[in-house]
């Protein structure tokens, strides 16, 4: 699979194309998944980083398999019920699907770290600065 870096404007037509249009008003995306997408993979929609565990974050989000997607390990939840390689697709519309059902989670857009660090409670109208929608 080829990686894809994302430039800003053309990844947040990617999500418009998701017909997903509630859930990207609720989490103020494209904004907020701009930055997420920044601080997770560096828009890279093929990235996967290994963990400690045995378990994967994929894709342009790092979506985690433990819980999340399923890969090569037998008996994990895989809540988005998909297997991990479709949230490497540069197509991302799997991923925002994925990403929708954990945002519906207790913790939202907390879940990812890089959220929590360096996108929530800021300004986020700078990551689109310039965009077309």
């Amino acid at each position: 699979m080829v990686a894809v870096n994302w430039p800003e404007c053309y990844m947040t037509s990617g999500w418009m194309d998701t017909g997903d249009t509630a859930w990207l008003t609720a989490c103020a995306l494209p904004y907020a998944g701009v930055c997420l997408a920044y601080f997770t993979s560096g828009f890279n929609t093929a990235a996967v980083d290994h963990e400690a565990d045995g378990s994967t974050n994929n894709g342009i989000f790092q979506i985690n398999s433990r819980r999340w997607c399923r890969n090569l390990t037998p008996n994990v939840p895989n809540l988005c019920r998909m297997y991990c390689s479709d949230l490497l697709n540069p197509n991302l519309k799997d991923t925002v699907i994925c990403a929708m059902k954990i945002t519906q989670e207790p913790q939202g857009l907390g879940y990812w770290e890089a959220w929590r660090h360096h996108c929530q409670g800021k300004d986020l109208t700078e990551w689109v600065d310039g965009c077309d929608f």
